[in-house]
This record gives C-alpha cells, sequence and structure tokens, in this order.
C-alpha cells in the first residue's frame, strides 16, 4: 500500500528523470542504410542534421486511437500533441491548451487553445477538430476505455479556441487520462480525406512529419518548419527496427545509431565500458506478466491457473534474466504506481506440491498441453523458456511461439492463445490506466484485457476506484482490487521493469520518460 513516504519516494524517482548527457563530443559515422538487414556501412561524417535511433520493434499504427502500445506512442510523440502532457517532475501541464478549469462540481473541463498553432498540412488548429478528435477516441475501440466517462453529446467548441466537455460521472483521473497518445489531437480535414489510410498518413501538430515508413524496417522524419514549439536541432528523425538487442548495441557502439533503446541485462556492462558511451536508467510505469486466457479451456479453471502460478518462481526467473536491471514483480502494477501492493506483497515462489495437489484436483493428474505466446524480445522468449521447464515439473507440456510485435498483439486481441507474455506500462501514475484495460471484462481481446478476465467484483472495483477523489477511500478500493485479481489469478506478475537506454557520447538533453514513450526532439548534440 503507498503511503505518504512512498509517495515521496516516488516523486523523487520522477524528479530524477530529466538526464543530461556528459563526455567529450566525437566524430560519428554516417549511417547509410542497407534495406534488406537493417545495418549500416558506418561512413564517417561530421554533420549532425540526422538523428538515429534504434527500436526493437515497430509501430503499428500512426492514428492515435486504432492502438494502444508503446512502440507506436513513441513516435507518435514525435508527430502531434495533446492538450495536455506530463512533465519531467510528474506534473500535468498545458500543451496545446494554454489553460484549463474545471467546473465547480468537477464535472465539466474547460480548454483554451493557443492560437495560431498550424497542423503539417497547413490548417490552423481549432476547437473543431478537438471535438472531431474526442468523439473518434470515445467510439475506438481500443482507447474508448480511457475517455469513456466522457458525455460524448457534451463536446462542445464554445468558440474557435475554446473546447469543453462534461463528465457522465466524476472521474478521478480523467486529466491524467488526457495525456495518453490516445488524446493525441488530430485534424480533421486530414483525418476525413485520408479515410483508411490515415494510420500510415498521420498529421499533427507536433514538430515532426513522417515522411517514409518501410513496415518492420524504418520510419524516417523530417522537421515541421511551421511547428510552434521551440524548433529542434535536427532536421531528420530516422527510426530503425533492429529487433536483436546485441545488434543494436553494435550499431550503438560503430556509430551507426545514436540512440538504442531496449538495452538488454548482458549489454549493461558493455555500454558503461564504453568511453565513446553512455547509459540512461530510470524506473517505469511497467509490469511484466504471464497472462492467462481465462475463458479457454483448461484456462478457465481457477484451479488450473493457481497450479501454474504455484509452479514459478518470479525471483528465480528475474535474477536469471534481467538480474540488477528493474525488480521481481509482487502485485498487478508497480510501486510507480498511486495504491500499489508491491511494496507489501512477497514475489510469487514455487510450490511443485501444492501445484500437482491443484492440477489433480482440476481433474489434470496426467498432464495437459499449453502454449506460451510471445513477442520476439530475447529477455520475454527467455523467461518464456524458464516457465517451460518449471511447467514441465508438474506435467504441463508447454510450446513456446515467438511472433513478430502486430502480429503477436493481433493474436491476443483475437483471443487465439494460451498463455502470453506482455508487459503493460501505465501512462500516468494512476492505477486506473493499469487496471482498466487489463482487467475490466469490456475491455477483454482489443481494449487491453488479454486474459478475457470477466469478474463482476473486478469490474465494479474498478468503476469505484474511478469514482473516488483521491484519498484513504481510493486506496482502499485498489488495495481490494489488486488482492481480488491475485486470488483469481489471470497472470504471474513477473518483473517492474527499468527503462535502460544506451547513447553516443555526442548526444545531449535525453529526457526519459517513465510511461513507455521518450519525447525526442529536445535532444541537441555536443558542439
Amino acid at each position: 500500500m503507498k503511503r505518504k513516504g512512498l509517495v515521496l519516494i516516488s516523486m523523487m524517482l520522477i524528479l530524477s528523470l530529466v538526464l543530461t548527457a556528459c563526455g567529450g563530443g566525437k566524430e560519428t559515422p554516417k549511417e547509410t542504410n542497407n534495406e534488406s538487414t537493417g545495418e549500416s556501412t558506418g561512413e564517417p561524417t561530421k554533420a549532425r542534421d540526422k538523428l538515429v535511433i534504434a527500436t526493437s520493434s515497430d509501430a503499428i499504427t500512426m492514428d492515435p486511437v486504432q492502438n494502444n502500445d508503446s512502440f507506436s506512442g513513441n513516435i507518435m510523440a514525435q508527430v502531434y500533441d495533446g492538450l495536455v502532457k506530463i512533465d519531467m517532475e510528474g506534473n500535468i501541464e498545458p500543451s496545446l491548451a494554454e489553460s484549463y478549469e474545471p467546473s465547480e462540481d468537477g464535472l465539466t473541463y474547460t480548454f483554451h487553445l493557443k492560437e495560431g498553432v498550424k497542423f503539417q498540412n497547413g490548417e490552423e488548429l481549432k476547437a473543431s477538430d478537438v471535438v472531431f478528435t474526442f468523439k473518434r477516441a470515445i467510439e475506438a475501440p481500443a482507447v474508448a476505455h480511457i475517455f469513456g466517462d466522457i458525455d460524448p453529446d457534451s463536446l462542445k467548441a464554445v468558440d474557435d479556441y475554446t473546447f469543453q466537455f462534461s463528465l457522465k460521472e466524476p472521474n478521478a483521473g480523467i486529466i491524467a487520462a488526457l495525456c495518453h497518445p490516445a488524446a493525441f489531437i488530430v485534424n480533421e480535414k486530414a483525418v476525413t480525406e485520408a479515410g483508411d489510410n490515415y494510420s500510415r498518413n498521420p498529421v499533427g501538430t507536433g514538430p515532426f512529419i513522417l515522411k517514409s515508413w518501410s513496415k518492420s524496417n524504418k520510419m524516417e522524419l523530417t522537421k515541421f518548419d511551421d511547428y510552434y514549439g521551440k524548433e529542434p536541432e535536427f532536421n531528420t528523425l530516422e527510426v530503425r527496427v533492429i529487433p536483436e538487442a546485441t545488434n543494436r548495441v553494435i550499431e550503438l557502439e560503430t556509430g551507426g545509431v545514436d540512440i538504442a533503446y531496449d538495452i538488454s541485462p548482458n549489454d549493461v556492462s558493455r555500454i558503461e565500458g564504453n568511453n565513446d558511451l553512455q547509459l540512461f536508467r530510470t524506473p517505469d510505469y511497467g509490469t511484466l506478466y504471464m497472462g492467462m486466457n481465462t475463458q479457454k479451456e483448461p484456462l478457465n479453471d481457477i484451479k488450473v491457473r493457481q497450479a501454474i502460478s504455484k509452479a514459478i518462481d518470479v525471483e528465480e526467473i528475474v535474477g536469471a534474466i534481467w538480474r540488477d536491471v528493474g525488480k521481481p514483480a509482487s502485485a498487478p502494477y508497480t510501486s510507480t504506481i498511486k495504491y500499489s501492493l508491491a511494496e507489501e506483497n512477497e514475489p510469487n515462489k514455487k510450490d511443485i506440491e501444492g501445484a500437482k495437489k491443484l492440477l489433480k484436483e482440476a481433474g489434470y493428474e496426467n498432464g495437459l498441453s499449453l502454449t506460451i505466446t510471445t513477442n520476439d524480445r530475447q529477455e520475454r522468449i527467455d523467461a518464456a523458456t524458464i516457465i517451460k521447464e518449471d511447467l514441465k515439473q508438474i506435467g504441463i507440456d508447454v510450446t513456446v511461439e515467438v511472433l513478430e510485435w502486430s502480429a503477436f498483439i493481433e493474436k491476443l486481441e483475437s483471443g487465439q492463445h494460451d498463455l502470453f507474455m506482455i508487459s503493460w506500462i501505465s501512462d500516468s501514475p494512476d492505477p486506473d490506466m493499469v487496471v482498466y484495460p487489463c482487467f475490466h471484462s469490456s475491455m477483454a481481446g482489443p481494449g487491453g484485457n488479454y486474459a478475457f478476465l470477466n469478474d463482476p467484483e473486478v469490474d465494479d472495483l474498478i468503476i469505484k476506484g474511478r469514482r473516488t477523489l483521491d484519498g484513504p477511500e481510493r486506496e482502499q478500493v485498489y488495495k481490494d482490487l489488486q488482492e481480488r485479481v491475485m486470488d483469481l489469478s489471470p497472470a504471474v506478475f513477473l518483473y517492474n521493469s527499468e527503462i535502460v537506454i544506451g547513447a553516443r557520447n555526442d548526444i545531449e538533453n535525453i529526457e526519459l520518460t517513465p510511461f513507455g514513450y521518450h519525447r525526442l526532439y529536445p535532444i541537441t548534440f555536443k558542439k
């Protein structure tokens, strides 16, 4: 349970996110792309007009309301802006909105837009675009849960620069929800004209325009000259998809990329020992878990799910794979999010005899076969492999299935899976941003509830948490909710993640955020 002291600790962690690079500037090799391999030739140049990023997976879409994944959010954060945003101290501040205020009853919110802001198609931002944006978001299955308390009939352009909406019911986290990428403002004309092609032809108010996208290989973005904010120092942003962690580090070492995301624990010391590189680390809002499809036999039997849980030792897995990066999970969400039980609970322990007993009671004393589905991130494959061996001890034969990110998400959304490995990273420190999409029955499949959990008590607690203002009563709701979820065993919570990024030494002003995507446009190069 998070008390005042833990809140202070959380704020101190968030304060530590503003990281400024140090070290001597060096001439870095020029990146020349090979379309078939995604590797660079490393030809040297002094030009620093381009920033090159290596990421482990491609974006799924560039339409804010089509999907709810961090890889898409990472790119959309360079193209779009929202009405508000979370700053590096964890505070919510205006962005496209110059200011905003709630009504006395807390149900109506009025936003005053900045004037003269241009979209990347030359259109000026107007309140009508904001109305259009939220109408789309409220109706979109992937993100509707974030905005479900907004009355769609209340969306109103009071004038060209004033937007207003009302809530159907109180929602303690509604302003935090507006920081989510799904609330990035789109241009009505651009969306209407592009139709089904909009997801690959985004138009925002952000500092970069998507120029080209070679799926599962590379994205190239160019600077938007009419951006209303501070002009980025570089004209081109290139995002390269390099799934193998070691290959991302090699590209970083040779200068093929300037920044590499998702550094493997195996490569941390390698980067720390290289004087040409720098390492950035910070706790995030993410939890990796092995989920179970509760609507599919035999996982619809709670005894089977509990048996699987008892066969797994979380500390053993985290120690073997992540070592000193992040920490073992002990609750449905991490201690950096409000009201978590992570500091009170112990990580899941192994109890082979207890697991066998439960399987026998469920009628599976002769064993059964299951598949663990994961994306192609190595740490998740390794965790699935360890779990495979753990479950073998209780007579469960496991196949590990590895899919590319978009195919992985498509399978989870369709409910075809048995067990699965995934992380959920909240876009704010409010617990509603985790528990509603992951555990509310209305979110089964595309909404994020990949365990297809359907429990009336869980649903009621989630809604009660939304309706209750921050304080002891809300804290107790989320404590009860987490305990209920753990009793139902829809997942084994494995790992509270840490963001680990490597960069060349001539990169400055990297801002790491705990919510899964990072604004790259403040980055500068050491002269």
